[in-house]
């Protein structure tokens, strides 16, 4: 659009412009500065290069205004996407921004210790589009469970998984319903996969802080709702620990005729559940 604004220029009379002209009754010799219309001729190619200036400046500002903030091709889409390409190589090859990947660029934050780089999480966030929620020890340590951090930050990703990213160990969910859910109630559901692997904490500790996600209402509601579509043991342990949690018998009916009765599920530390029996529990 700019650009088009600009050819439109090509003959556009400006009348700032001034020159000298003789002026009728004072001899030839005689010059004044008259105003004088004017015709002022843009090129194509002058028109391109004023666009993409203009482009590379808007990309630079916006991105300079949030320093450690993930920007993908789609934060410009009222530019010129081969403006803010050619804008984007530009800035990185300065120094301006850094790649976190192909697509996704950032202006790194700096500290006394140095730059910032990408946060893993963000990125993989950015490349899943939200499809991403944290698993394994990933989603154990931002719980409380554990204090170990993993070597590559753990993603759970629903449906088809990205291509890999660095720092990222992705991981396809097939057929669970998670949308909607905060970043702690997802990663319950990843947990409760795992919780035999990924707690530091006693039974007593580990059911005592995973039962606190599941006290407030609404909150219960959405982890039960996405729990149908986790796999039977897992609900199973979701709804032990819901009931623990407070939830009414008319909450758990759905997860409850969901299973086997005849099933026996491997609840591991959270066997010690109150309820564990009643749910399956080994």
């Amino acid at each position: 659009m700019r650009c088009r604004r600009l050819e439109h220029a090509i003959s556009l009379q400006i009348s700032l412009l001034f020159y000298q002209v003789p002026k009728k009754g004072y001899g030839r010799s005689a010059k004044f500065l008259i105003q004088k219309p004017c015709t002022f001729h843009v090129g194509p190619l002058r028109c391109f290069q004023m666009a993409e200036k203009s482009t590379s400046t808007t990309v630079s500002r916006r991105m300079k205004r949030h320093p450690g903030r993930l920007f993908t091709y789609a934060d410009f889409d009222d530019l010129p996407t081969s403006a803010v390409a050619t804008a984007l190589s530009r800035l990185r090859a300065r120094g301006d921004v850094r790649r976190a990947r192909k697509g996704v660029y950032y202006v790194p934050r700096r500290t006394v210790l140095g730059e910032v780089p990408a946060d893993p999480v963000a990125v993989g966030a950015v490349v899943s589009h939200g499809r991403g929620h944290l698993a394994g020890l990933s989603a154990a340590n931002a719980l409380g469970l554990t204090t170990q951090v993993p070597a590559l930050v753990e993603l759970a990703v629903e449906n088809k998984r990205p291509t890999a990213s660095r720092g990222v160990a992705f991981k396809t969910r097939m057929g669970t319903n998670r949308r909607g859910l905060e970043p702690h109630e997802a990663a319950l559901l990843e947990v409760a996969r795992d919780i035999k692997h990924v707690t530091d904490l006693s039974p007593l500790e580990t059911v005592r802080t995973l039962r606190l996600l599941l006290t407030e209402d609404s909150a219960r509601t959405r982890i039960l709702r996405a729990a149908s579509g986790e796999p039977p043991r897992v609900r199973a342990m979701i709804g032990a620990l819901a009931e623990m949690a407070g939830a009414e018998e008319g909450e758990l009916l759905h997860l409850r005729k969901s299973l086997n009765p005849l099933t026996r599920y491997d609840f591991g530390p959270l066997a010690v559940l109150p309820a564990a029996r009643s749910w399956g529990a080994r």
